[in-house]
């Protein structure tokens, strides 16, 4: 049966909103250089000084009030640091301590912020040897913010498939340097180095460096957000750099069949400091969270998870118990703006309040079977879901529930002749999105989660895995309001134009236009790009970014250029 025939005979059964480039031009603005500026203005070497750190520090907020900062000492140096800290641009000091013979990851606390903003900077030297070294200045955005002062602005990005640049027989290197740059995925930031000198730059046809174009767009992706934003914290969606056993051959390493426990748990931590080498011209000044996808190793049936959880919090920590999250801070709340005003105003009854927004991050891998067979198999699991219903109690001014996927999706593998595997893809989340599949469809745990998040004023539903920028309107019938379920997109460099020409993709996602052709109405948009959320006193704004040029591997057309607004809605 062919596909329209097929599309006609099942009928469409969602409401999609239709992304038509039409009305949106390239935005050729000029670029702000932001962060930029700064570096070329410093000596400091960039993205750090590899003499003394494995990669650059980290900065996380774990509550509205407390930050986390995390360094890595670069192994077999022991260092001391000193940290100083200010809520005034001046650095103003009101915090410093100093740290001797560190040799392990440090992780310092930050307490007892009230203020919009954070400064702060290192100092460091190796122990008992040389003068004393200093990081540029900080400046980092905090959860202290009142949407009357300011917007928030939150960056999600997804699925940069880093090692697909490991594919054997297609990607093989010959530089030994490279080589070992793509295992510690120092490589981003070769790239991002050369981008930095000229934005223009894209590796030359047959090289060795475009082997590696999913590294090339993730640095791409960083650059732009360097250049032109400045957001408040940065989502990572899922499947970045932690798992993906069947490319560990091709990165050089051993098969995963053949490797010990104590080679795997090598392999993790290489992988896992991998991850802050490859995001360190970022985790200083924006914090970054992780929804962790079913590449990231710590899926519940992998041999990856315990060594692949250590290691992530160990050198990514993220928020946990300290604010109702799960201990191995896989599920957790990030509150941001959420804090009264005047706070020591007696009584509270006159106090102001400003709650803020609310975003859940959800695991939806760690607790399936190994391929869940149909839908009606994906699951939070009972302490996640019974922690997720009460989370979305909380009192916000918006909620956003984030996840690398939806908890069911069609009854296809990624490829959708794969028929013995639900892989959690589509936009499905709505009772008649699964009518199709089951006589009740209330046997799909994410039916009775869309239910209960529009019971409970959410917003957006953020997901990645799919590797395309959609807006879909799932409906708000008990509280009057749309929710929407989002598709963040994908910084890779290559679309999935095999999936697009599927008959269950067509139905939930609709038509690709063209595969690099000329502007045109599309259903959705393919990478490389990011999606970026504003909210402000006004409302909501969502965009598509294009962040990197990936010619003419995408359905996104030629005229949008690394920096344009591909899409926008307004909520």
């Amino acid at each position: 049966m062919e596909r329209r025939e097929f599309l006609k005979k099942i009928g469409s059964g969602v409401t999609a909103l239709a992304i038509d480039s039409s009305h949106l031009l390239p935005s050729n603005k000029p670029e702000t250089l932001g962060k930029i500026e700064e570096l070329l203005n410093s000596d400091y070497p960039f993205p750090y000084d590899s003499d003394c750190f494995e990669a650059s520090e980290r900065i996380v907020f774990l509550d509205s009030n407390k930050a986390s900062l995390n360094i890595i000492p670069k192994e077999g140096k022991s260092l001391d640091i000193k940290l100083y800290h200010s809520v005034e641009d001046k650095m103003r000091i009101c915090g410093s301590r100093i740290f001797y013979s560190v040799n392990d990851t440090l992780e310092i606390p930050i307490r007892k912020i009230f203020d919009p903003e954070l400064y702060y900077r290192i100092e460091y030297k190796e122990s008992g040897n040389g003068s004393w070294k200093s990081t540029p200045k900080r400046t980092v955005k905090t959860p202290n913010v009142k949407l009357n002062d300011r917007k928030i602005e939150v960056i999600l990005i997804g699925d940069d498939h880093t090692p697909d640049d490991a594919d054997l027989g297609k990607r093989v290197l010959n530089n030994p340097n490279l080589i070992k740059q793509r295992l510690s995925g120092e490589y981003v930031n070769l790239f991002l180095k050369k981008l930095i000198k000229n934005p223009k730059y894209v590796p030359r046809e047959g090289s060795e460096l475009a082997k590696l174009m999913n590294g090339f767009c993730l640095a791409s992706t960083i650059r732009q957000i360097m250049a032109n934003e400045n957001p408040d914290f940065i989502v990572n969606l899922g499947d970045h750099r932690g798992g993906f056993q069947y490319k560990w051959e091709g990165l050089g390493l051993k098969k995963r069949i053949e490797v010990t426990p104590e080679e795997r748990e090598q392999y993790l931590k290489i992988f896992r400091v991998g991850t802050r080498k490859m995001l360190s011209a970022l985790t200083p000044q924006i914090p970054i969270y992780w929804a962790l996808g079913n590449h990231d190793a710590e899926s519940g049936h992998e041999s990856t998870k315990e060594p692949a959880t250590k290691y992530r919090k160990k050198f990514f920590k993220l928020p946990g118990t300290s604010v109702g999250g799960s201990p191995d801070e896989n599920y957790y709340p990030i509150r941001w703006g959420a804090y009264e005003e005047d706070f020591l105003i007696q009584p509270a009854s006159l106090r102001k309040r400003h709650l803020g927004a609310l975003f859940i991050v959800l695991d939806n891998q760690r607790y399936n079977p190994m391929y869940p067979k149909y839908p009606n198999e994906w699951t939070l699991g009972e302490e996640q879901k019974e922690w997720f219903k009460e989370i979305l109690k909380y009192e916000a001014d918006y909620k956003f529930v984030l996840f690398h996927h939806v908890l069911g999706g069609w009854p296809a593998g990624s490829d959708e002749s794969i028929k013995d595997r639900a892989y959690g893809r589509g936009p499905l989340f709505n009772h008649k999105d699964y009518a199709e599949f089951y006589n009740n469809p209330n046997l799909v745990e994410q039916v009775g989660l869309t239910e209960l998040m529009k019971q409970n004023g959410v917003d957006v539903n953020f997901y990645g895995h799919d590797h395309i920028f959609n807006a879909k309107k799932i409906g708000g019938e008990y509280n009057g309001k749309n929710m929407y379920g989002v598709c963040v997109g994908s910084t890779k460099n290559k679309g999935e134009l095999k999936w697009y020409k599927g008959d269950f993709w067509e139905k939930y996602y609709g038509d690709y236009g063209e595969y690099y052709g000329l502007a045109q109405k599309a259903d959705f948009w393919g990478p490389s790009g990011y999606t970026k959320l504003t909210i402000d006193k006004n409302g909501l704004t969502i965009e598509y970014i294009r962040s990197a040029n990936n010619h003419p591997l995408t359905n996104i057309p030629s005229e949008f250029k690394t920096g344009d607004c591909i899409s926008r809605i307004m909520i």
